[in-house]
């Protein structure tokens, strides 16, 4: 492993301590959480002080990111393309799998599929890229669903209703929320029949450093060779590849594949992705040979 800077590390764990929900912290809480003496914390945050990436109220002592850090979204924006950093995965994915890898980004009540990665198979299945899937239909949007707070599951059924897709499109409230909290425990969906007749698709969530859920990695393909128990073997290399991309694309870091680290809820009803558009539905495809 590469020589690092400790007190740098440090001073990037100081940083990310906060987010949406602790925007002010103390010195004294940071140093609990950090683990590191009071004297160390009160110099890393002056040294962030002073380079003008914390603020420190000088009568309370209260810690809070400074404004000077929104520079960083434009950068962010231009060269963390999230298609870009997740499509060796998704086609790592396709090929150790043979079936064709997704990418969903929520999209208010449904999920955008932002890009895939065709199976290398003869025969294919699944919706095309740009699609939108309501969050009730499939594995894919279920990943992302079930990790929405459950207060807002029934406000989502009155507003939208269960509109059957396909032969097993859950219509049922009761049924759909049993599903969602079975996928939260287990953090893997796997769905049949559910958006597209004789499919049968899997679905992990993908999460930020903070654990919180920003989208879902799907693997979908025809049910004649995408049975049950070959959709539960994928479950491990589901959630290493979803464990890579949140980590490139989201800076998220350790729990991998073990499943050490459980999803936190994602954003209430998140808005539309930059970049959505609307494709028509799909069924089976063949390649050209």
């Amino acid at each position: 492993m590469a020589a690092t800077i400790k007190s740098v590390e440090k001073a990037i764990d100081l940083l990310f301590l906060f987010d949406g929900d602790r925007t002010v912290m103390d010195v004294k809480t940071i140093a609990g959480i950090l683990g590191i003496p009071l004297r160390t914390t009160y110099r890393l945050a002056n040294t962030l002080r002073n380079r003008n990436v914390l603020s420190i109220e000088e009568r309370t002592g209260l810690c809070r990111l400074s404004p000077r850090l929104r520079r960083l979204l434009a950068a962010i924006d231009d060269s963390a393309d999230i298609t870009r950093l997740s499509g060796p995965f998704l086609a790592a994915l396709a090929r150790t799998s043979g079936e064709t890898a997704q990418l969903f980004l929520p999209h208010g009540d449904e999920v955008l599929l932002v890009e895939i990665a065709e199976s290398p198979q003869v025969l294919r299945a699944g919706p095309r890229k740009g699609q939108r899937i309501p969050l009730h239909c499939g594995a894919g949007a279920k990943a992302v669903f079930a990790f929405q707070p459950p207060e807002e599951w029934g406000p989502y059924i009155r507003r939208n209703g269960l509109r059957r897709y396909a032969p097993n499109t859950v219509t049922s409230p009761r049924k759909l929320k049993q599903d969602l909290l079975s996928i939260r425990r287990s953090r893997f969906a796997v769905s049949h029949q559910e958006f597209i007749p004789g499919v049968r698709s899997l679905g992990v969530p993908l999460q930020d450093a903070t654990d919180r859920v920003m989208g879902s990695l799907g693997l979908v393909g025809p049910d004649t060779r995408l049975t049950l128990a070959r959709a539960r073997a994928l479950k491990p290399l589901m959630l290493e590849t979803a464990a890579a991309i949140s980590a490139a694309v989201w800076g998220r870091a350790g729990a991998a594949a073990s499943g050490s680290a459980r999803p936190s809820p994602s954003p209430p009803r998140p808005g539309v992705v930059r970049g959505a558009y609307p494709v028509s539905r799909s069924h089976f495809s063949r390649r050209q040979t």
